[in-house]
């Protein structure tokens, strides 16, 4: 993403044990004026429930709020789940 966007990500976090899974992977988000891209793990709800997947969110800024700040983990955890569940 960071290749194709031409720029890192603008937040990056660890998901919370109820985001995902082991192993721990992070979060990565990226902001077009219009959109939020979010690469992050997904917890398998299959029949097995210990996979991890990497899921790609792309998902309107109109949707939920505007990125909490920097150091507000709760508050970017919450932002991460309205926008990838939307």
């Amino acid at each position: 993403m960071t290749e194709h966007l031409g720029t890192p990500p603008e937040r990056t976090a660890l998901p919370s044990d109820a985001m995902a899974a082991e192993p721990a992977l992070t979060h990565r988000i990226w902001r077009t004026p219009t959109h939020a891209l979010i690469l992050g793990p997904a917890a398998d709800t299959g029949p097995y429930g210990y996979l991890t997947h990497l899921q790609l969110s792309y998902t309107p800024l109109a949707c939920g709020p505007d990125l909490p700040t920097p150091g507000d983990e709760d508050g970017l955890a919450g932002w991460i789940a309205t926008h990838i569940g939307w």
